[in-house]
């Protein structure tokens, strides 16, 4: 019972605040009902629209941050403990073994080898 004179109150309440939103629902509920059938749907596929892109955004935010722990985890693993960086699988490469990547398109030395002086220093204390 406390209930229904919850959900009673709560009604009563919005009435007080909002008379003026109230009294054109009534309007459009006595004199246009399809008009305010059509309303209410546009809120509810609104509503739903709008459900539908946080879902989907979460759903890439989690997506986006495993691909960039797993490159992390490439880049900066290595560690051939019992467990492997960032709470991923531990890694089954030997000790000891290295890998090099070598970045794409590196530019020649710009300057010549003839350019430039030696200078031979002696270190003093």
């Amino acid at each position: 019972m406390r209930f229904l004179m919850a959900i009673v109150d709560a009604l009563v309440g919005f009435v007080r605040r909002n008379p003026l939103t109230v009294l054109v629902i009534l309007i459009l509920a006595l004199g246009a009902p399809a008009l305010l059938r059509g309303i209410a749907l546009f809120i509810l596929y609104f509503l739903m629209g709008l459900i539908v892109l946080v879902v989907v955004g979460l759903l890439f935010f989690r997506w986006r941050i495993y691909k960039v722990r797993r490159r992390m985890e490439e880049q900066f693993g290595g560690d051939t403990g019992a467990e492997a960086p960032f709470g991923g699988r531990p890694r089954r490469e030997k000790e000891g073994d290295v890998k090099v990547y070598r970045t794409a398109g590196t530019p020649e030395k710009r300057v010549s080898k003839d350019v430039g002086d030696y200078v031979d220093f002696e270190e003093t204390k």
